[in-house]
């Protein structure tokens, strides 16, 4: 399992890879309908926290073995065999989701020892592959091993959580994030130290491009209920093709601004800034995957299941898309343009007033359809934006070196 060359023409995704996005897909909408329920029936917070943990832990044991597979996969049978056991440990996670939901939504009782063995059984698979490129990189060796003792270590700890039942939303809080931090921090600490992950950053930057690919279909999922729902209960009304339309048009104009962003070339240009990518797409995965989830309230508001207001539906599709299109401006800045300029501004600001008017006209008494068609501004506003000007600048940028 040799170190493979970051340089290597025409790298692709592996059919593996592929097939292995599709466990996430079950975990995302398993994850979706929870939380769309807990939102419909009150535990807002409960709700929350629990579809934070639920992303948190997918995201980033797929994170954890996509960097890795950039830098070493030789897609023999012992990475396909590591890969299966990770499949595994996904669908282990996936079982134990309601119950996770279930626990927090009664007095916040941690119910996670389902989740957690799952979790477990595929960050030790990633113990296994980094033993295997540590014999077979004498180079980097120390920081390979240190990287699989150091990921062993902190499953001991999350297998320590599962005896803890009855938390406060504190202490939930005080028990779970400084685990989050480890698993994010010694990680960032060790590349910066060592140096010795080789990432291939158009075969990086397609795997993020795929999981979100995969991640919009969650808000097509969300749109399908709401018509769904709509069609039963009123055939092809205005509401419902208003619903069908925004919600497609959502989909699509998240879909255009994304890949836009030429994050190939990007981490090719600046290798050290693949850290800042790989940890804000956190925020990406999760907030698209959050919109298909509130389309899901809008439907079970529709079928008389839920106990949240219209304003209420409303704001669970604007926060989510209001946190993907800051969290790829923030991202954008970091890694590329460095400030913006004064159309980037103006796109921003108007995203955010098309935001703020569509939960403003839902307070009036506006119907959701409504208010989603005002939603649909927001990511157009960007499209717009980037073919006009954006596209140009980010060009720039990269062929100034800066």
């Amino acid at each position: 399992m040799r170190s493979r060359n970051p340089h290597e023409e025409h790298r692709v995704a592996t059919t593996l890879e592929l097939l292995y996005d599709l466990t996430l897909v079950i975990a995302f909408g398993v994850n979706g309908v929870q939380m769309a329920h807990a939102l419909a029936s009150g535990h807002v917070a409960a709700g929350l926290a629990a579809f934070g943990f639920v992303q948190f832990s997918t995201i980033w044991a797929w994170m954890s073995y996509s960097s890795f597979a950039s830098a070493y996969d030789t897609d023999d049978w012992g990475v396909r065999m590591g890969v299966a056991v990770q499949m595994v440990g996904v669908i282990m996670m996936t079982t134990g989701i309601p119950q996770l939901y279930k626990g927090f939504e009664h007095h916040w009782e941690l119910h996670s020892s389902t989740m957690v063995a799952g979790y477990v059984v595929m960050r030790f698979s990633m113990v296994a592959l980094w033993l295997r490129a540590a014999r077979a990189n004498p180079d980097q060796a120390r920081a390979a091993r240190i990287h699989a003792l150091w990921i062993a270590l902190v499953q001991a700890l999350w297998v320590g959580t599962t005896f803890l039942h009855h938390l406060s939303p504190l202490g939930l809080f005080l028990a779970s994030v400084p685990l989050f931090a480890m698993e994010l921090g010694v990680p960032a600490y060790l590349l910066s130290r060592y140096d010795h992950m080789a990432w291939h950053p158009h075969h990086l930057a397609e795997r993020f491009g795929l999981l979100t690919i995969i991640t919009l279909g969650e808000v097509v999922v969300g749109t399908a209920e709401s018509v769904a729902v709509l069609h039963s209960e009123h055939g092809w009304s205005a509401s419902t093709v208003v619903v069908l339309a925004s919600g497609v048009s959502i989909t699509l104009g998240l879909w255009w601004v994304y890949f836009e962003v030429p994050f190939g070339q990007i981490l090719h240009e600046h290798p050290s800034r693949a850290l800042a990518v790989s940890y804000v797409h956190f925020l990406l995965f999760a907030s698209l995957a959050a919109i298909g989830s509130g389309l899901h309230v809008a439907a079970l508001r529709e079928e008389g299941e839920s106990a949240i207001s219209s304003t209420g539906a409303v704001l669970s599709v604007v926060v989510p898309v209001t946190v993907f299109v800051i969290a790829l401006y923030a991202l954008v800045v970091a890694v590329n343009l460095r400030t913006l300029g004064r159309v980037q501004q103006l796109m921003l600001g108007l995203t955010v007033a098309a935001l703020a008017g569509a939960v403003l006209l839902s307070a009036a008494g506006v119907p959701f359809a409504a208010c989603l068609a005002v939603i649909v501004l927001a990511p157009w506003i960007n499209v717009v934006g980037v073919e006009a000007v954006g596209r140009r600048h980010m060009h720039e940028r990269l062929e100034s070196g800066s």
